[in-house]
């Protein structure tokens, strides 16, 4: 839908605000707002290096979702001086995760690995921490690491992934917003209902500051970006966005935070 209304929008000159989550969509005048994938990884990859896992194995599904994380993890582990010892690529079947968690599990084993990412959620990350677990794979020795999506309470649950650490926005705003919401229709808010909220909200307030010129592309690209329900974020030249992220640890079956979200960007940064 991104990609088709961006062909009408923009010839025409009018920028977009879109809730993609591909890149391929991004663009001058096509803003993504959403959760990007590349975020969460550079994130929860920079966290990590900076205390101390600088080895790492990744486990991604033979996806689209799995060629972007491994783009950024390749990415955030050199600016963190961290190596990256093995990537696994799974099929959506039980026989492809297990073959690829033994793989992991055995480079892991060896003590050339102190970290492994996990970037899926639900009951893809379930079943992977479950065989990671069964082929001698400690969370006491090798740190997990996993994105947004493991905010959620059934992985939060996970005995496998206990002490885990991963990415998301501060969770304090969002559910005040949840609250209102619920008030105000009578049933919980989707989660991407934020991302509707901010993107009005955004609308109404450029438009009323800066007149005709609000939604060109150097206000919307201002480098000290703007806050919205879920923190800070600002949009990049290229289209994607930055976030600024919180790191969580899964703690007693909840989601601790061990560092909190910025909450604005420095001007020239």
């Amino acid at each position: 839908s991104v990609a088709a209304a961006a062909q009408v929008a923009r010839p025409a000159g009018v920028p977009m605000i879109a809730f993609s989550s591909d890149a391929a969509n991004a663009g001058k005048g096509v803003y993504l707002l959403s959760f990007l994938p590349q975020s969460d990884t550079d994130r929860v990859i920079r966290y990590a290096a900076g205390h101390g896992r600088k080895s790492y194995a990744a486990l991604l599904p033979n996806n689209g979702y799995g060629v972007v994380v491994e783009a950024a993890l390749q990415k955030a582990a050199a600016a963190g001086g961290a190596r990256i010892m093995t990537i696994e690529r799974y099929d959506a079947d039980r026989g492809s995760m297990q073959a690829k968690a033994n793989a992991v599990a055995g480079i892991a084993k060896g003590g050339t690995v102190d970290a492994v990412l996990i970037p899926e959620g639900g009951d893809q990350v379930a079943l992977l921490a479950q065989l990671l677990a069964s082929a001698g794979v400690s969370p006491d020795k090798i740190k997990l690491l996993g994105s947004s999506q493991w905010n959620d309470p059934r992985v939060l649950s996970l005995s496998g992934l206990a002490g885990g650490w991963f990415p998301g926005p501060e969770a304090a705003s969002y559910q005040s917003f949840a609250q209102r919401y619920q008030a105000a229709f009578g049933k919980p808010p989707v989660r991407q209902a934020s991302l509707a909220y901010d993107a009005t909200s955004l609308a109404a307030g450029l438009n009323g500051r800066y007149g005709k010129t609000a939604f060109s592309d150097k206000v919307l690209t201002t480098p000290s970006g703007f806050i919205g329900i879920d923190g800070a974020f600002r949009f990049l030249a290229n289209g994607l966005n930055e976030r600024g992220l919180a790191i969580y640890e899964i703690r007693g079956g909840a989601a601790v935070v061990l560092e909190p979200a910025p909450k604005a960007f420095r001007s020239g940064a």
